[in-house]
């Protein structure tokens, strides 16, 4: 003891002893009144404590008993300030708790922060249990050895044997019980000493034989089994660094990291599951007591996190034993489910990113990916719904490279570029139809509900431009047909809309061939200008029937040209002629151009002529009307099938008036008048068409009869001249 001892302790013992002690310097002195020698016994054990701290500060080395020292006159024992010094040092340990905590997730287990960041705060007892080690029980040994000689050294001052065995055996059990005290924190003090003892090292770095060694100094052989909570502790605090915080993802390493740390330290698996569920706790309380949406949303990701790791590092059927989530947060077996899908899911596509499995289609990263889903446990569909996303990302991302491409404005349109990046997709595609069973969910992809799913306009283009490119030579091969039928799949294209886009290019195709054919005069010179027409479309693989509408729109095109002038002279017949011997134009249809053309002269005169009425009706618009029948080369058919729909309307005009009128003779009236307009008008206007058609049979019945009577006449003479023969022959 540091301090002086004075006991003035005669026998028999007075009633009024006094006992003074003073402890170490900083501790309150203690004065009181001893009425008999059990209460000096409990004196002498509080100073026997005492006496135990001195020893071992003694004992200790001479930089660690002054650290000893300061800490316990800064924290010790004294009554003074210790609830705010233990306050203190429990906020203190809090914050680097949650500093530990917040430590950010590597990209892989090493070169990661320690968990380890600090140390915890030992009390002195503690503090000279870590610094006695194995001379602990020496030390013991010495306190009790100090006690019984400092009670027979005063037993035999102030009395004699029995007040010396007394005191002694007293003092002797007093050091005792301090001893057994002070061995009591070794129990509290090897968990602080061995999380102390790892401050700053790599979990991974930390055996089993360091903890022990650790332990040892505790008279602890085995701490993973005489003191698990402390190595779970440990385990517990690298658990809660490698909990991805918000939105990052597990990286995959984690369990088998859990796993190599649990064997190094030891630590059983109902221990290291009693941490897991723990830190399932922790995640649970943070959502209630903080009562944030966004930290419980954060809280729920990290649980789910905490789900899947455990999963995989006990195994499924472990943890469904070691692990209740059910029973304890009141999950369901979904929620599991799903927090193992989320986690697994996101692994899975982390490695297909990694490796480029995806978007290079390499055999051997397939395989390796598909070990890899067995690996964490992903089932086919959970996996072929990630596989399909990202598949589906790499041809989106394609094609929007090759509409920028194409929506690029140059000097001339070229779309090489993008078309070959088209290629490029479809070959994609095709490989992906080729090795579809290596992997969940690899197959041909579209882009439906995709990110370039929405564009139809852009599609579109592409497509055109595809058809035109490919188109430019005046061919439409089956490649190119097989490339446009892949095209129409891609980009989600219904069949009549697609037939559509390839019928308007290749028209606009066989337009510009059909022009280049008639401007060299290939047509001109051909033997047959059908068969030149026939190849053009079997090269382009166009319909018939459309060309020969494409051939029929260019007559009339030519057409239209030539009657601008309102006639047609022999040269534009010719013209016309031309044109419809080189695009094979059958009667038909050049009947019908010129009833619809050069009759909309004749109608427009004829028009005129019906509109001016009975009275202003005269012989110079009947004139004007046939002027203009022979201007545009109208047949009289033409001419009467013109002239019939126009009066027709004229006579409408009649009709309607007479049924708005109220009287029966007004009606009668206007009917008349309807007969006149006929007898004036009309029939004369029919004469002249179909009086030209009379003549000109009129005429070559003539000539018909002239020729029979001229062949008559002939036959006479040559029978005159035939019986003048014979009876010359037979008068000689």
């Amino acid at each position: 003891h540091s301090g002086p001892i004075c006991i003035p302790f005669p026998t028999p013992a007075p009633a009024n002893l006094r006992v003074r002690l003073r402890a170490q310097p900083g501790n309150p002195q203690f004065v009181g009144n001893v009425p008999s020698l059990p209460a000096a016994l409990v004196m002498a054990s509080s100073m026997a404590v005492s006496t135990v701290a001195a020893c071992v500060a003694a004992a200790a080395p001479r930089g660690q008993a002054g650290n000893q020292l300061s800490s316990a006159r800064g924290g010790g024992l004294s009554a003074g300030g210790s609830k705010a010094a233990r306050n203190k040092r429990r906020a203190r340990a809090l914050s680097r708790a949650a500093r530990v905590t917040a430590v950010v997730a590597a990209t892989g287990p090493e070169g990661r922060p320690s968990p380890y960041q600090f140390e915890k705060d030992m009390e002195p007892l503690e503090q000279q249990q870590s610094a006695l080690g194995g001379a602990r029980v020496a030390a013991y040994a010495v306190v009790v050895a100090s006690t019984m000689a400092l009670g027979a050294g005063v037993g035999g001052r102030v009395g004699g044997t029995a007040v010396k065995i007394v005191l002694t055996a007293g003092l002797g059990v007093a050091g005792a019980a301090a001893c057994a005290t002070a061995d009591k924190k070794r129990v509290s003090a090897a968990p602080k000493a061995l999380w102390n003892g790892m401050k700053g090292r790599d979990p991974l770095t930390i055996t089993k034989a360091d903890v022990d060694a650790i332990g040892s100094k505790f008279g602890m052989g085995d701490m993973s089994k005489q003191c698990p909570e402390a190595v779970t502790e440990l385990y517990d605090a690298y658990l809660m660094t490698l909990i991805p915080m918000g939105d990052d993802p597990v990286q995959g390493w984690e369990p088998e990291a859990l796993r190599s740390f649990r064997a190094q330290l030891g630590l059983e698996d109902s221990d290291a599951a009693n941490a897991h569920i723990e830190v399932g706790r922790r995640l649970f309380r943070r959502r209630i007591e903080l009562d944030d949406k966004d930290a419980d949303l954060e809280s729920r990701r990290e649980f789910q996190k905490l789900v899947f790791i455990s999963t995989r590092t006990f195994g499924e059927k472990q943890a469904k034993f070691l692990l209740p989530w059910n029973r304890i947060f009141r999950v369901s077996d979904a929620q599991v489910t799903l927090a193992l899908k989320d986690s697994a899911s996101n692994l899975i596509k982390t490695h297909l990113e990694g490796t480029g499995a995806i978007a290079s289609l390499d055999a051997a990263a397939l395989t390796q990916a598909k070990s890899y889903q067995a690996e964490i446990h992903l089932s086919d569909v959970d996996a072929a719904e990630i596989v399909r996303a990202m598949t589906q990302e790499v041809v989106s991302t394609k094609v929007e490279a090759a509409s920028v491409l194409a929506s690029a404005r140059t000097v001339n349109s070229d779309f090489s570029a993008a078309n070959a990046i088209l290629r490029e997709v479809l070959a994609y595609n095709t490989a992906l139809r080729a090795i579809g069973e290596a992997l969940p969910g690899l197959g041909p992809q579209t882009l439906h509900g995709g990110a370039f799913g929405d564009k139809t306009a852009e599609c579109t283009q592409l497509f055109k431009n595809f058809i035109a490119s490919g188109t430019e030579t005046g061919e439409f091969t089956p490649t190119l047909k097989e490339e446009c039928a892949g095209l129409k799949v891609l980009f989600g294209m219904g069949n009549k809309e697609a037939e559509q886009i390839v019928l308007d290019t290749t028209t606009r195709v066989y337009r510009e061939q059909l022009r280049d054919a008639v401007k060299s005069g290939a047509l001109d010179t051909a033997e047959s200008p059908a068969k030149v027409l026939q190849s053009i479309c079997e090269k382009l693989q166009f319909p018939p029937d459309i060309a020969a509408g494409v051939n029929a729109g260019n007559y009339r095109t030519k057409m239209s040209t030539l009657m601008e002038k309102k006639s047609l002279t022999d040269e534009d017949v010719d013209a016309l002629a031309r044109v419809r011997r080189l695009l094979c134009i059958p009667k038909s249809e050049v009947d019908a151009c010129t009833v619809d053309i050069c009759g909309a002269v004749y109608a427009s005169s004829v028009r005129y002529a019906l509109g001016v009425g009975v009275e202003a009706f005269v012989p110079e618009l009947r004139d004007r009307c046939k002027r203009a029948k022979d201007a545009v080369r109208l047949t009289d058919d033409m001419a009467l099938t013109i002239l019939s729909a126009e009066v027709k309307k004229a006579f409408m005009i009649y009709i309607k008036d007479a049924r708005v009128k109220p009287d029966k003779r007004d009606q009668s009236k206007e009917l008349r008048k309807m007969v006149y307009f006929n007898t004036a008008v009309v029939t004369p206007m029919v004469r002249d068409v179909t009086r030209a058609a009379a003549e000109d049979a009129a005429k070559e019945l003539a000539e018909l009869m002239k020729e029979a009577q001229a062949a008559a006449k002939k036959e006479e003479e040559e029978e005159a001249a035939a019986a003048a023969v014979a009876a010359a022959a037979a008068a000689a």
